[in-house]
């Protein structure tokens, strides 16, 4: 599938024990890439609290998934 600039996404992000949360909604993917990143790198992610992330375009697809692992993120879809 092949992503453009005014598409819109949402990203969820996953806990310990699996509980979702909608970090980003319907948002365009310039600001989908800030909140991955942030989920990734932010204090969130340094404390482990951050175990999965997903982001889905506006049908609710799945795009793109990204898991903790113990040497870092992984990309599992």
């Amino acid at each position: 599938m092949t992503m453009t600039p005014d598409q819109l996404l949402s990203v969820y992000w996953y806990d310990h024990q699996g509980t979702q949360y909608r970090d980003t909604y319907h948002r365009p993917l310039s600001e989908c890439r800030e909140a991955i990143k942030r989920l990734t790198t932010g204090p969130a992610a340094a404390l482990n609290i951050v175990q999965s992330i997903r982001a889905t375009d506006a049908l609710d697809n799945l795009i793109v998934e990204l898991k903790r692992t113990d040497t870092g993120w992984r990309r599992t879809f």
